[in-house]
Formats: C-alpha cells, structure tokens, sequence
C-alpha cells in the first residue's frame, strides 16, 4: 500500500511537470512571460486589446478570452463590456513575431489578481 501511494505520488507530479511545460512552452514566435496589463475590449472594432503597463505597445488578444470576459461577466455584450478595463497580471504566449511598430497575437493563458475598473 505505501508503495503504490509513492507510485501515485511520483505520477502525479510527473503530470504537473508536464502541465507546466505545456502552459509555457517555447514556440517558433517565442516563449511565454508574463505581463501586469490592461485587457480592454475597444467597442469601435471589437478588438480585445492587452496593453502591458509602463510600455507603448498593445497586444492583440486572439485565444484565452474566456479568463477576463469572465470578470467582465460577459463579452459578447459589447455595450457594457466597453465601460471596463480589467487589470491584472496575465501569463501570455506569442501567436505572431514581434514585429517593431504592429501588434503581437498573443494567446492568455493564465491570470491573476483580476480586477475590473469602469473606465473614466
């Protein structure tokens, strides 16, 4: 029986070994990082945006939506989710090359310390 807990034991942190690889895992467009940013969904176009704090570069959020749309309670009403940022620290891995001067796709694959702010 305690070899067989061991046995479990060793697996499963084998399993979250692997799940971390996963999460950030080197690409041909690059590695994952991380990003203390402003997601915001721009009403004109509809286009999710992530602006890491401090720089001048916008990012264009392709996958992972669901995470701050869950904040914003909903993003497919585009009239409400308008009026909000949501802050916050986001783990995002590149779709695209970093070009100088256009916006990176990224993907959001983790987030912490969500926090949604009407906008001004």
């Amino acid at each position: 029986m305690k070899r067989l807990f061991q046995v479990m034991a060793l697996s499963g942190l084998f399993a979250f070994s692997t799940l971390a690889q996963d999460l950030c895992a080197q690409s041909s467009d690059g590695k994952c990082f991380k990003v203390h940013g402003r997601f915001a969904v721009y009403t004109g176009d509809g286009q999710q945006v992530l602006w890491p704090i401090g720089t001048h570069r916008l990012l264009r959020v392709i996958s992972g939506l669901e995470i701050p749309c869950r904040v914003l309670d909903d993003c497919s009403n585009i009239q409400t989710v308008g009026d909000y940022f949501v802050f916050g620290d986001f783990v995002v891995c590149p779709l695209e090359k970093d070009t100088p001067d256009a916006m990176r796709g990224v993907s959001i694959k983790s987030a912490r310390n969500l926090r949604r702010v009407k906008r001004k």
